[in-house]
């Protein structure tokens, strides 16, 4: 049989559960903060030389995954937090795109774009299997294997493990022969067992203690950024790298050897001296990453064993190089002894200050260490490491040194909501010219090391700036204190608002006209800040220092920073008294003042998460983790519960709250959602491709395991159900609704259906549906038929080529083939797990049969309405077909038909979808709430 045919699988079951370690924990609360966070996607990029298959490579990622439970496990929730769940077995299929008829000057460009794609794309923790790979070929002898973990299961040392592995077996594959793979001693769970055993013993404790008198009182350090801080992380990363000459390695090792510490604690050292010239502060403080693997029997494992270690280092300007490299050597030793300490740990006993829009604890992150990933030879191939990146920020910079055979490279990866590119490669090359003067000049001070140049005059602008605004705001009776905040607007220009508090003993004045009458005194003053906002108090350090980081300047700017609503009523009351139970329950704390913080109270991520949930259970709310964040009272996450003061992030997080029928793909954003009939991946990449962030969702109405059954309906009493899970995810107008092939049938008559219910629908969004009776025509007529079905194969055809449906889908899909019974000999033989006419699972192929027979005998009337639809190469051309696919004689509303070549995020390569973002975002912004609807009609 073919190569490419697929070994059968039964629907995974569960072999058993354990608990999840803590990075695993904290992995799956970041997730949870922002779902599908392409943050916590490692990727990597091996190249490939020699003689291979993409069928060996193929055997090779599913024999591995039958090695390591961890590749074969889901994460579920359970009481509020996560455990993790090993299944008996997890799909995989190797994609696989041929580049080699592309311009060899274009290769690199392609491979970044496609590795780029695959490596951006979300998992969802719930199903097994979080990992993926594209194999790109360059030439017959040349490939790039473009692989994708999540990093809840996977971590640096994971990729020498799964380099080896793949690629032994791999060869044996290749050769025909069984791969020898050593017995694993251990399986993930049962070192998650084991930490369980360590977080109740007296080690841990005693290893805790060191690191809660290390850390107390330590400042957050941050630079400043370049742009606003978002009111939440979003993640967005760039990179700026640079070859490092041959000499770089050995004079490191030699310099470091010379003081008697490791290359690792002297980058560090150097680093965080760098640090405190660019940020003026006297010390720094930066995280690492340890391997975790203090075992020997942990070493042959695929999992996460990272471990986020913070780095505290005083850098006084008058220490020379060879004294703060000193220092810094002790303080990587005393890290190191008690490395064992999880990170979310240290974030419970540590307890800072929460805010969705940094790393609690660490900015700045700095990684230095030899490629985990060896060449070697397997067979008639070679494996080496090629250069990857970073799919999404985590910190605001992370410091990279990474030694090669071929030599060391230094990247800088920015959050690019943060940071210009700029700045940051003005930031490469003082770490470069850092790293000259500390090896030619170790006896000078740090107060004589290279300092920024760029921004240097912008930043005595600002400085000189604000402290006339400061000056000019203490003037004024009403104001008690005040500071002045410089940043880049989007404009590119600079500008500066200022904080003030009122003073308590002037007389007193209304505070809503606080900011209008300093406005005037401002500009008597001739000074003039781009903004004010009033704070009950100025955020401050132990040493009575206002922390600049710590101020709203984001929500200021977004008009987020009035005074909380003072009024209580009985409502409110009420709520705060039940919201009180709740945290006595979860923080086991019997008398709760109003005032009382929930994270100083001792609360941390997981128990924040449960809080959430409970508060589901008994308001029938769904908030977000940034509304507890930016709500940490009592009184004020009760106020919001209550209707006085709106959430302070994730508008309409509620929707659809506790209804498995919704999903919410992106709750971030304003305009009109998008609401996907089934087609959640689409939809997730056209919200991610907008110029402007926009609400997204998916509702579906079939799940087997909850014991819904497919029996012969008509057509509008399935959509009736949609329908009905629309209006739970969003109870009212205005809709845009998604879908593609029948899902756009459905999306039609759910449409239609809102609009009989007096439900505004601004756009119905289609690509590739045919119009029932249009479907009709071309089947029965002899020569569209005919072409429709060569049409057909050819489509298929090229999917198969590029690696979208696999060789069983693509066989599956011609009747002729069928009636031979090839494939049933096929499943008999246990080649085939079944007759397949697609690559989707058994239940949702069935689920689609179900739609396609209902829409057959499905005939409705005309839509009076706004359809935008995308016709691509899927559907027949030429002379015999209709362009609209037969909607031009079905509406009577406004009909948009964009032709486009391709629309498929297939294999992570996303074609067509940034176009269709824009036609549909252009087609959504038009739309106004206070027009008449025949106006809307005429919009675009």
């Amino acid at each position: 049989m073919n190569e490419r045919i697929k070994r059968p699988h039964p629907a995974p079951f569960a072999l058993d559960r354990f608990p999840c370690s803590a990075t695993q924990e904290r992995c799956w609360f970041l997730d949870r903060m922002t779902p599908g966070t392409s943050a916590l996607n490692v990727a990597i990029r091996w190249a490939v030389a020699g003689r291979f298959s993409a069928a060996a490579f193929e055997a090779a990622f599913r024999t591995v995954m039958a090695r390591h439970e961890i590749l074969r496990t889901r994460f579920v929730e359970e009481a509020g937090r996560p455990v993790q769940e090993v299944m008996d077995h997890a799909d995989f299929h190797l994609s696989e795109i041929d580049i080699r008829t592309a311009p060899a000057d274009t290769h690199a460009r392609r491979v970044e774009d496609i590795a780029t794609e695959n490596a951006a794309l979300p998992f969802d923790l719930a199903s097994a299997g979080l990992i993926r790979a594209t194999l790109i070929r360059l030439a017959e002898d040349h490939a790039i294997l473009a692989i994708t973990v999540h990093q809840i299961c996977f971590d640096g040392w994971s990729i020498g493990v799964l380099g080896r592995e793949i690629g032994a077996a791999a060869a044996a594959h290749e050769a025909g022969t069984v791969p020898e793979l050593p017995e694993l001693p251990l399986q993930y769970g049962d070192y998650a067992l084991w930490q369980q055993d360590y977080f109740g013993s007296a080690a841990f404790a005693d290893d805790l203690a060191p690191w809660r008198d290390r850390l107390a009182d330590a400042p957050y350090f941050e630079l400043p950024p370049d742009f606003p801080r978002p009111l939440e992380r979003r993640g967005a990363c760039a990179n700026v790298h640079t070859d490092l000459p041959s000499s770089f390695g050995e004079r490191l090792s030699a310099e470091a050897k010379a003081r008697a510490m490791s290359p690792f604690s002297y980058g560090a050292g150097l680093l965080s001296a760098m640090l405190s010239r660019c940020a003026d502060v006297p010390e720094v403080t930066i995280g690492t990453q340890v391997a975790g693997r203090t075992e020997v029997d942990l070493e042959p494992l695929i999992g996460v064993f990272i471990n986020n270690v913070v780095l505290r280092f005083p850098t006084p300007s008058d220490d020379t190089v060879n004294d703060h490299l000193a220092r810094a050597h002790r303080v990587v030793q005393n890290a190191l002894i008690v490395q064992n300490v999880p990170f979310n740990k240290l974030v419970e006993v540590v307890n800072p200050g929460r805010d969705p829009s940094r790393t609690p604890l660490i900015s700045v992150n700095f990684i230095l260490q030899n490629a985990f990933m060896e060449t070697a030879r397997h067979g008639g191939f070679e494996l080496s490491s090629a250069p990857s990146h970073a799919p999404g920020a985590i910190y605001d910079f992370s410091f990279v040194l990474i030694g090669r055979e071929s030599g060391w490279r230094m990247t800088l990866e920015y959050n690019s909501d943060l940071f210009s590119a700029e700045t940051a490669r003005d930031l490469l090359e003082l770490w470069q010219a850092s790293f000259a003067f500390a090896f030619d000049h170790p006896e000078q001070t740090l107060a004589q090391m290279p300092q920024p140049e760029a921004g240097h005059e912008a930043r005595k602008r600002d400085t000189h700036q604000s402290n006339r605004i400061e000056t000019a705001l203490r003037t004024h009776a009403q104001v008690g204190d005040a500071v002045a905040v410089p940043y880049a607007g989007p404009d590119g220009g600079r500008h500066v608002h200022a904080f003030v508090t009122a003073d308590p003993h002037a007389p007193l004045l209304p505070l809503e006209s606080l900011p209008a009458a300093l406005a005037d005194h401002m500009a008597a003053e001739d000074v003039r800040p781009d903004g004010i906002s009033v704070l009950r108090a100025l955020p401050r350090d132990a040493g009575g220092q206002v922390l600049k980081t710590a101020l709203p300047l984001a929500a200021a700017l977004q008009g987020r920073t009035s005074l909380p609503d003072a009024r209580s009523d009985a409502a409110a009351t009420d709520v705060e008294d039940r919201l009180a139970v709740i945290w006595g329950d979860l923080l086991g704390i019997d008398t709760i003042p109003p005032t009382a913080n929930f994270f100083e109270l001792g609360g941390h991520s997981l128990l924040t998460v449960r809080m959430l949930a409970r508060i589901e259970q008994e308001f029938g709310r769904r908030l977000s983790l940034a509304t507890a964040y930016y709500s940490p009272t009592l009184r004020t996450l009760a106020q919001v519960l209550s209707g006085v003061t709106p959430p302070a992030a994730a508008p309409g997080a509620a929707a659809g709250a506790g209804d498995w029928r919704v999903m919410v793909l992106q709750d971030k954003g304003s305009g009109i959602p998008l609401i996907a009939i089934n087609n959640a991946q689409t939809v997730f990449a056209l919200s991610a491709a907008m110029a402007k962030p926009r609400p997204a969702l998916a509702v579906r109405i079939y799940d087997k395991s909850r014991g819904i059954a497919l029996a012969p309906r008509p057509f509008d009493e399935i959509a009736a159900d949609y329908v009905d899970a629309v209006r739970s995810a969003q109870p009212h107008g205005p809709y845009a609704l998604f879908g593609v092939c029948v899902h756009g049938n459905l999306a039609i008559e759910v449409a239609r259906q809102l609009k009989a219910q007096g439900e505004e629908v601004v756009a119905v969004i289609l690509k590739d549906v045919w119009e029932p009776r249009y479907a009709d025509r071309i089947q029965s007529g002899r020569w569209s038929s005919l072409l429709d079905r060569l049409h057909s194969a050819r489509i298929r055809a090229r999917f198969l080529r590029r690696g979208d449906i696999s060789l069983a889908a693509f066989l599956g899909s011609f009747g002729v083939i069928k009636k031979t019974g090839i494939l049933r000999l096929a499943v008999r033989l246990r080649l085939m797990e079944r007759v397949r006419a697609t690559d989707l699972d058994a239940e949702q192929e069935e689920f689609i049969d179900h739609l396609r027979d209902a829409r057959n005998l499905h005939y409705p009337a005309p839509y009076d309405g706004t359809v935008l639809h995308f016709v691509t190469t899927e559907a027949p051309q030429g002379a015999m077909f209709d362009p609209t696919m037969g909607w031009d004689s079905q509406m009577t509303g406004r009909l948009l038909t964009h032709p486009v070549k391709e629309l498929s995020i297939a294999q992570g390569r996303n074609l067509g979808i940034a176009e269709a973002a824009r036609q549909i975002e252009t087609l959504l912004d038009t739309y106004r709430a206070d027009a008449p609807a025949e106006d809307q009609v005429n919009a675009t």
